[in-house]
């Protein structure tokens, strides 16, 4: 799967897509001080003024706006400031990233970028689970209060407050694309009508999402040149990228990069998530070894190795070999990646329809992920939720 996103491809045919700034990261993250231009797949001719089209809509209140709850719903029809235009050529990458009307194009961008990925993993429209109600997802790009929620029928993004300086969250990919992934979920699954206490339903709610932010941020391509740049290929190798993880600025990476099972976790739902996106991290890794390993790339003993438990000296060894095939062979390296992010991604995506949200147990949840899996990845799969004891060992 691929976005189309190479300028060249624009030959004044208005059905080819949109230009928009999206920021990968934070604009305050170092190396990602720069938007990326993206090209979504909507055709201008389908974008209105806000931006706004058939699925999505942006408000922007003009005064504050108290976030939206049980008592509290879309439409939002207090005072609102002027929707923003795209530029004469029907662009939206003609807006400056500093001034307040990106903050609506970007939460905008990112949404319906999300959005793209999901419905192209999926194979189908996403049908909002609100639809019934609400025809379009309300898009709030600012609300004053340390927040961001996705619900029925919106998606409302706050500001970040650390040291006193505030950061607003529609400038945040992964803040947006998490929540999306919520809306994702909801909408392909359905809105369980009871829960049980041992129930899983907002621990896989809170996993899905991480990994939709996860695997979206891969399909930025200046993401995953930064990463393998970085790492000189080396992010199979659990030891280093952990350490790699803890001063990264790859938000995404390092909430995957982690160990925990499920005899270590709590009830937390946030916790709880944890051993479910790490064998889902784990298994991207694990696809990418393969594809090195077949490549040339990466040495043969990479698949026959607890990459958890190497000697420093099998580590040194490893780490060696693929920095000097990524110096040779990058593209290699990148091509490999993305195929193991499409691996997975699609059979989180394609597991979706199968689960029962009344029922919903992270076991249930990940034997539907491994099922949906093509080939090597349904092997893979199994193996980590069973290292995450999230399955029973075979």
């Amino acid at each position: 799967m691929r976005l189309i996103r190479d300028e060249a491809l624009d030959s004044g045919n208005a059905r080819i897509g949109t230009r928009f700034w999206i920021y990968p990261q934070p604009p305050f993250i170092p190396g990602y001080e720069q938007p990326d231009r993206v090209w979504l797949s909507i055709p201008r001719d389908e974008i209105g003024e806000g931006p706004s089209d058939l699925s999505m809509y942006v408000a922007d209140p003009l005064y504050d706006k108290q976030p939206y709850g049980l008592a509290r719903l879309p439409p939002f029809d207090g005072a609102k400031r002027a929707p923003v235009r795209p530029g004469p050529d029907r662009h939206f990458d003609n807006i400056d990233p500093t001034s307040r009307p990106f903050l609506a194009v970007h939460a905008y961008a990112c949404v319906r970028f999300v959005l793209d990925i999901w419905q192209s993993y999926l194979g189908q429209r996403v049908h909002w689970f609100f639809d019934q109600t609400f025809p379009r997802l309300e898009i709030v790009p600012f609300v004053d209060w340390d927040n961001a929620q996705a619900g029925y029928g919106f998606l409302e993004l706050g500001r970040s407050d650390v040291d006193g300086i505030l950061r607003p969250y529609a400038l945040n990919f992964d803040t947006i694309a998490h929540e999306v992934g919520h809306l994702v979920m909801l909408s392909e699954t359905g809105i369980p009508t009871v829960t049980s206490p041992d129930g899983d339903f907002f621990s896989f709610s809170e996993a899905f999402s991480d990994c939709v932010s996860l695997i979206s941020f891969l399909h930025f391509d200046s993401a995953i040149d930064r990463l393998l740049r970085r790492t000189r290929g080396n992010l199979l190798l659990y030891n280093e990228l952990n350490r790699f993880a803890e001063t990264s600025p790859e938000t995404q990476i390092r909430l995957a990069t982690n160990f925990r099972r499920m005899s270590a976790v709590t009830r937390e739902v946030h916790d709880r998530a944890l051993p479910f996106v790490g064998a889902i991290f784990d298994s991207i890794v694990a696809l990418y070894h393969r594809d090195l390993v077949a490549n040339g790339c990466a040495d043969r003993r990479l698949l026959d190795v607890d990459l958890r438990e190497l000697a420093q000296d099998e580590f040194d060894t490893f780490r060696q070999a693929t920095a000097e095939a990524f110096s040779t062979k990058p593209l290699y390296f990148k091509l490999a990646l993305t195929a193991a992010r499409d691996a997975v991604g699609a059979a989180l995506a394609t597991a979706l329809k199968t689960l029962d949200p009344n029922t919903l147990r992270l076991e249930e949840a990940a034997n539907a992920v491994t099922a949906a899996a093509q080939g090597p990845a349904a092997e893979l799969l199994e193996e980590n939720f069973a290292w995450r004891e999230i399955t029973a060992s075979r």
